[in-house]
């Protein structure tokens, strides 16, 4: 069985860990809510937003929804993935202003747009472009490189099982940079930077790419995202959450935001050929 990752070129605290599979917080009306990881290391995006407390800022960093078979600039999302991303932003529904930062290909923005349409936003949210988001954050060489390197060391689930093997194994500094000291580069430079611009809620709209590394780094490798072990991968609409308290402390909860967080490909493999 062989998979890719999205091919497309691009520019390039203290923190605390979840440490258990519920995570007891308050909301903002002083009401605890629990935040459940399910079997794969995942909370809904929904808990997550009514957990927080008034006094903290999340962003959460999802992949785009369901696209067409394509990963060109300009490829849009789906019909299916249209639903998805309102369904999503249904669950997020409130008075709040949200920001929405996405990486300037056409299916983030549809993304972004539709999840602001879920919510019941009456206009077009104003979307801000991140280049560093766009694919690149954690690779040393092109995504294009990175196929025909995965290829050459006879991974036959190229770059989706090479990028398995250095995030939950490390390894190849050819191909990558090394994953903590890298995310922990990006919560500095691009999150903690921006966030006094930013609402109290932000929707980040990226890539498989960039988006699998930070989960797993988030969930400091417990979220069940081994393709290379189980062939499952990021799904459409998930991520990881980012979420600083008053004195920019930061911890960390992978999220869905449809039914699962993870994409089994050997099951869709298997339902296919009726195996």
């Amino acid at each position: 069985m062989s998979s890719s990752i999205e091919t497309f070129s691009a520019s390039s605290s203290s923190i605390e860990h979840p440490s258990s599979s519920t995570i007891a917080e308050e909301s903002s009306e002083s009401v605890p809510v629990e935040v459940t990881l399910d079997k794969d290391g995942f909370a809904t995006v929904a808990d997550v937003y009514r957990s927080l407390a008034p006094d903290e800022k999340a962003v959460f960093i999802i992949r785009h929804s369901e696209r067409e078979d394509d990963v060109a600039l300009e490829t849009e999302l789906t019909a299916n993935g249209i639903q998805m991303a309102q369904d999503l932003g249904t669950t997020l529904r409130s008075d709040e202003e949200f920001t929405y930062v996405t990486s300037g290909f056409v299916r983030t923005n549809e993304t972004a747009n539709n999840i602001s349409k879920g919510r019941g936003e009456v206009t077009l949210p104003k979307l801000i472009t991140n280049y560093d988001i766009t694919g690149n954050w954690f690779l040393k060489i092109s995504a294009d490189s990175l196929a025909q390197h995965a290829t050459a060391l006879g991974l036959k689930g190229s770059s989706v099982e090479l990028m398995a093997h250095w995030a939950y194994e490390g390894g190849y500094p050819e191909a990558f940079y090394e994953l903590e000291p890298r995310a922990q580069e990006f919560m500095q430079t691009v999150i903690l930077k921006n966030l006094p611009k930013w609402s109290r809620v932000t929707i980040m709209v990226s890539h498989d790419i960039f988006v699998m590394p930070l989960a797993v780094f988030g969930s400091q490798k417990k979220v069940a995202l081994k393709y290379h072990e189980d062939y499952h991968w990021i799904n459409y609409i998930a991520g990881i959450a980012i979420i600083a308290d008053a004195q920019n402390n930061l911890r960390y909860t992978p999220v869905k935001g449809a039914e699962s967080g993870v994409i089994d490909y050997l099951a869709l493999y298997m339902a296919e050929h009726k195996i």
